[in-house]
C-alpha cells in the first residue's frame, strides 16, 4: 500500500512557501518611501535608502533676486541720491524756502530708496562698509557743528560715519526751533554750513555710485554663478546672513528696541532721541519701507511690481520642505511680517513721542518684530544649510 501522506505535506509546504514569497514581494517590499523623492514608491513598505531628489535650482533663485530686485533698486537709490545731490548743490547755491521745501523732499525719498537696498549688505556694499557710512543714527550734532565751524572735516575718515549721511542732513535740514527761514537765514550767514550741506549729499553719491557700478559690471555674474554650495563665503550665505543681520541689528534693535530702551537692563529706560530721523519727526514710514522691502526680497518680488514674484527664499524653504508649527515656514514666516507691518501701521509719529506716551502699542510692535528673529536666525537658516557667522552679543 502507497503512503501518500508524504506527498500531501509536500505540496502544503510547497503552498505556503510559495504565499511567504508572494507576501513578501507584495508587502515586504523595499525601496523610496518618501513622497518628497523623485523615486517614490507607494508599494515600498521598507526604506532601503535608494530615494532620489530634484534639486533646487539655486541659479535660477540667484537670477531672480540679482535681475529683479538688486539691480532696479540699486538704480533706483542712485537716481534718488543724485537728485538729492542735485537739490543741495540748487540750495546751497540759492538758499529760499523753495529750494529748502525740494531739498527736504529729496532727502525723504533718497532716504525711503535707502530702506530697499540697506539690506543687500555683501559684496560691493560690504566691501566699503555702506551701511555704516550712508545712515548712522544718531548722529553727533556737537561735532556737526564743531566741523562746519571750524571748515575742515574728512569722510573718507570712519571717524567721522556719525557726522554724515542721511542722519547729518536730518540735523542740517530740521534744525530744532528753527523756522523755515530762520533755517535759511542760517545758510546765508553760514557758508561753512553750505559746503558741508554740499560734501554729505557727494559722499552719498560717490559711495553709492560705487557699489552700483560693481553690481551692473563683474560682481553680478560673480553672485549668479555661485549657486553650488551654501557654506560660508557662498552667495546665498552671503545673503542669508546679510539679511539675519540687517533685520536683528538695525531694523529690530536700531530703530524700535534701542530707543524704546529694551536694551537697558533692569531700568528699561526709554532713549527716543536714538530714534531714526529724530529732527525730522517722522520714523515710522522708513521703518515700514524697510520692513515691507525686506519680505518682497525674501519671496522673490519683482523690486517696480512687487505683486509679481519668481523665485525666491520662500520657494527655497518650500522646497526643503520647511515647517513651522504644522505649517509651511515661509507662510509663518509672511504672516509674521504682517503681523508687524499692522503694529507699525498702528503707532503714530513723532515715534520718539509715541514710545513716551505709548509705550505698550510701541513694546507690542518690538514684540512682533522679536517674534520673527528665530523664524529667520534659526528655522530659514536651518532649512536652508546655512551658517549664522555674525557675531551678536545684545542678549537675545
Amino acid at each position: 500500500m502507497i503512503n501518500f501522506s508524504f506527498f500531501t505535506n509536500k505540496t502544503t509546504l510547497i503552498k505556503a512557501f510559495t504565499v511567504l514569497m508572494i507576501f513578501c514581494f507584495t508587502d515586504c517590499k523595499k525601496g523610496c518611501t518618501d513622497p518628497l523623492a523623485t523615486n517614490y514608491n507607494p508599494n515600498a513598505k521598507k526604506e532601503d535608502q535608494s530615494c532620489e531628489y530634484e534639486n533646487f535650482n539655486k541659479q535660477i533663485l540667484l537670477e531672480n533676486l540679482t535681475n529683479n530686485f538688486i539691480l532696479p533698486a540699486f538704480d533706483a537709490y542712485k537716481n534718488n541720491i543724485e537728485n538729492l545731490d542735485l537739490a543741495s548743490t540748487t540750495f546751497a547755491n540759492s538758499p529760499s524756502i523753495p529750494n529748502l521745501t525740494n531739498l527736504r523732499s529729496s532727502w525723504v525719498n533718497a532716504l525711503l530708496t535707502w530702506q530697499d537696498v540697506a539690506m543687500l549688505d555683501f559684496g560691493p556694499a560690504e566691501y566699503i562698509v555702506l551701511k555704516s557710512q550712508t545712515n548712522t543714527f544718531p548722529c553727533d550734532t556737537t561735532n556737526i557743528n564743531l566741523n562746519i565751524s571750524s571748515g575742515t572735516w574728512t569722510f573718507t575718515n570712519a571717524t567721522y560715519n556719525d557726522e554724515k549721511g542721511f542722519q547729518a542732513l536730518d540735523f542740517l535740514l530740521n534744525r530744532p526751533a528753527f523756522s523755515d527761514q530762520q533755517l535759511v537765514d542760517y545758510f546765508i550767514a553760514n557758508p561753512n554750513s553750505n559746503s558741508y550741506l554740499m560734501d554729505l549729499t557727494q559722499d552719498l553719491l560717490s559711495n553709492c555710485s560705487y557699489v552700483h557700478s560693481e553690481w551692473n559690471s563683474s560682481y553680478s555674474e560673480i553672485f549668479i554663478n555661485d549657486y553650488e554650495s551654501n557654506a560660508q563665503g557662498s552667495s546665498i550665505s552671503d545673503v542669508m546672513n546679510a539679511l539675519n543681520l540687517h533685520y536683528e541689528y538695525y531694523l529690530r534693535r536700531g530703530k524700535i528696541g534701542l530707543p524704546l530702551g529694551v536694551f537697558n537692563g533692569f531700568s528699561q529706560q526709554e532713549m527716543p532721541e536714538l530714534v531714526e530721523c529724530y529732527y525730522y519727526g517722522q520714523s515710522l514710514p522708513f521703518a515700514i519701507r524697510a520692513v515691507e522691502s525686506m519680505q518682497n526680497f525674501i519671496n522673490g518680488s519683482n523690486y517696480d511690481i512687487s505683486e509679481q514674484n519668481s523665485a525666491g527664499l520662500d520657494d527655497y524653504m518650500d522646497f526643503t520642505g520647511a515647517q513651522h508649527s504644522g505649517i509651511n515656514l515661509s507662510i509663518k514666516i509672511n504672516n509674521q511680517f504682517n503681523d508687524i507691518l499692522a503694529e507699525l501701521n498702528n503707532l503714530n509719529d513723532p515715534l520718539s513721542s509715541e514710545i513716551l506716551t505709548n509705550k505698550p502699542a510701541v513694546s507690542q510692535t518690538y514684540t512682533k518684530l522679536q517674534e520673527l528673529v528665530p523664524l529667520l536666525k534659526v528655522d530659514m537658516t536651518s532649512a536652508l544649510g546655512v551658517l549664522i557667522t555674525y557675531q551678536d552679543n545684545d542678549g537675545d
